[in-house]
């Protein structure tokens, strides 16, 4: 389970045994709430820990500088084929990147073949695929329109940053849930100490 969720899920439940208590037990409330704050503030360091470039075995650093006049959301898709896994892809997403505006993020190349560099249009179209098979540690782009693009990537790019779009989408919405959440049990702490109603 993912680690944000669970924490959403552990603070909801901290925060209905808060409300729900009686106010007699504000020492008991003040440390359960202190817990809840502990917890999430963790989880969102943990999250954030994930998402650096600590672990990685080979990172590959990628320096992308958007030449259209679109705004496009940046990918990575990687792909291998050896003997200990099998085949595979994993798709890494960067930021939405305006005209003009230049990027650097990372991602693990462990055992890759190649990796497609990705720019995706507001509409969901692919404006820019380049397809990558040189082992290097450090690449620089320079985004144009692509005069063309193999309409089998086109399709497979579409269809492996569609699904990176949805785990983003539920990633954004964990993390926020969670500073809400957090929001709220420092919020129960304020009455606690203040002696205020509880609601």
């Amino acid at each position: 389970m993912n680690i944000l969720l669970f924490s959403a899920f552990l603070l909801i439940l901290i925060l209905l045994i808060r409300y729900l208590s009686q106010s007699d037990k504000k020492n008991g409330l003040k440390l359960l709430s202190v817990f809840g704050i502990v917890i999430g503030l963790s989880a969102l360091g943990i999250n954030s820990l994930f998402d650096s470039t600590f672990g990685a075995s080979t990172p590959v650093n990628i320096r992308t500088e958007n030449l259209t006049d679109k705004n496009l959301k940046i990918y990575v898709i990687a792909f291998w084929n050896n003997n200990w896994n099998g085949t595979g892809n994993y798709v890494t997403f960067d930021k939405k990147l305006k005209p003009n505006k230049t990027s650097d993020f990372w991602f693990d190349n462990d055992g890759t073949t190649e990796f497609w560099l990705v720019g995706k249009n507001e509409n969901g179209g692919i404006d820019y695929l380049n397809v990558v098979g040189e082992k290097e540690s450090q690449f620089d782009f320079k985004i144009t329109e692509n005069q063309s693009i193999d309409l089998g990537k086109i399709l497979i790019a579409e269809k492996l940053t569609l699904k990176t779009d949805k785990s983003e989408q539920f990633k954004r919405f964990a993390f926020w849930t969670n500073i809400i959440l957090i929001g709220l049990l420092i919020l129960s702490l304020i009455k606690i100490k203040t002696g205020g109603n509880t609601v």
